[in-house]
């Protein structure tokens, strides 16, 4: 980071101060999802994605063993009736997003969205098992109201549109159904909508969410020709800045220049999918049929994903690594979320920017390596087998240098902070000629 501040630390400092007084972004939940199917990814994996925006900005990942399954999942820190999205030990992969277009009159007591969630990673092992719970869960009904994509060990991929008595299912397999090989969803439902299955971009003027939802169809085939990797989802998708018109915004990840291009001063989150209220993201690489169910990995994004690292977790390791795991939010999440927040800017939703380049410059290439590291042992493990203590050991490699990183970010932000030079005082009028009143 040092570099960048030596290039621009009056304008950045200058922010900062400005925005130290911020309070914490507060939003409905707006997360943006897609399933992915093997046949379109580079190494006939396939893939699950979630951003996820919530109020609830302390997030841990969480190790889930009462039920069939043993699971870890993204959770509200300190709770653990709901998780958000996870992976389980037979390689079933779930997340969802919120779509208020699916609710009902329908009373119920069932399950909501994030409680279904665990009790899918506690009991189901493919999506044909997800596709049965549903069905049982019809009736007496749930409190759903949502999108879930799914992925399992046997090359499953599907999204399901859930209401609280019935539910759709797309599987993203189908060519008809996926004629690209994903599906991708934000806070709307084709059901709900009374929309084909794949829209054209002009009946979904009136959805709010269509930017987003339109925005990472446009990132997904963009990779059309080479194959969607794990690696893309991790940094062009959950980062991914771009406006209302889907261009993104020069010097972000997606830039077409890279990240040479100068970012504006404020980005304004409303359009973005990587918002100013995205609390966490995870990327799920799955198996392919006939591997080892337990190398299906998630590579998770503890905080705004735009400041944090992504560390890989196996279900089959002895524990979740301490610096994602905390009752007041794994250590890494929060560390991004103070990061974000010296940049927050409450009045109209938008992030000081300047700041950003240098933690990006600092921060993926070290990712980079983990990813890279992560991709080659797992196809070693596939061939030669392994041992649980291997994944775990790495797992918690990973996480601790990614803790290591992230404390430098921010003791660095701390000094240049306490570096800047205070405002001057304001000017006062003079008071001298004036009396107190009688």
């Amino acid at each position: 980071m040092s570099s960048f501040f030596r290039r621009r630390m009056p304008r950045w400092l200058t922010s900062v101060l400005a925005c130290l007084i911020c309070l914490t972004p507060k939003t409905s939940d707006a997360c943006t999802t897609a399933v992915v199917s093997g046949r379109v990814t580079t190494d006939g994996r396939p893939l699950l994605w979630k951003n996820r925006d919530y109020t609830a900005i302390h997030n841990e990942v969480a190790r889930l063993t009462t039920g069939r399954y043993a699971a870890i999942g993204v959770v509200n820190a300190g709770s653990r009736s709901s998780v958000w999205m996870g992976v389980n030990a037979a390689g079933f992969c779930i997340e969802n997003s919120l779509s208020l277009d699916l609710k009902s009159d329908v009373k119920s007591d069932g399950p909501g969205n994030g409680g279904l969630i665990r009790r899918a990673l506690e009991s189901c092992a493919t999506v044909q098992d997800f596709q049965e719970l549903l069905q049982a869960t019809n009736s007496p009904g749930r409190t759903t109201c949502g999108n879930f994509g799914v992925i399992d060990a046997a090359g499953g991929a599907a999204m399901f549109e859930v209401g609280r008595t019935s539910f759709v299912m797309l599987d993203a397999n189908d060519p008809k159904t996926a004629p690209h090989g994903y599906i991708v969803r934000s806070n709307f439902s084709m059901t709900g909508q009374k929309l084909p299955i794949n829209p054209q971009p002009q009946e979904l003027d009136k959805i709010s969410s269509a930017d987003r939802y339109l925005r990472a169809c446009s990132l997904l085939n963009s990779q059309k020709t080479t194959g969607i990797s794990a690696e893309f989802m991790v940094r062009n998708c959950t980062r991914d800045l771009a406006g209302p018109d889907g261009i993104a915004l020069p010097g972000s990840v997606n830039c077409a220049t890279g990240t040479d291009g100068e970012l504006p001063s404020r980005v304004l989150t409303a359009n973005t999918i990587s918002r100013a209220t995205t609390v966490s993201a995870a990327v799920f690489h799955g198996v392919r049929p006939g591997e080892n169910p337990a190398l299906t990995t998630m590579f998770v994004m503890l905080g705004d994903p735009k400041m944090s690292i992504a560390v890989p977790c196996w279900v089959v390791a002895e524990s979740v690594p301490d610096d994602l795991q905390d009752d007041r939010g794994g250590e890494i999440g929060e560390i991004a979320l103070t990061l974000r927040e010296w940049g927050y800017r409450s009045d109209d939703k938008s992030l000081v920017a300047d700041y950003l380049p240098g933690i990006w410059e600092d921060l993926w290439p070290l990712e980079d390596q983990i990813l890279k590291d992560a991709r080659e042992r797992k196809e070693a493990w596939s061939q030669a087998g392994f041992h649980p203590t291997e994944l775990n050991k790495f797992s918690h490699e990973a996480a601790a240098v990614a803790m290591g990183a992230m404390q430098i970010e921010l003791r660095q932000l701390k000094q240049f902070a306490l570096q800047a030079k205070a405002p001057a005082p304001p000017n006062f009028s003079d008071q001298t000629s004036r009396t107190l009143a009688p």
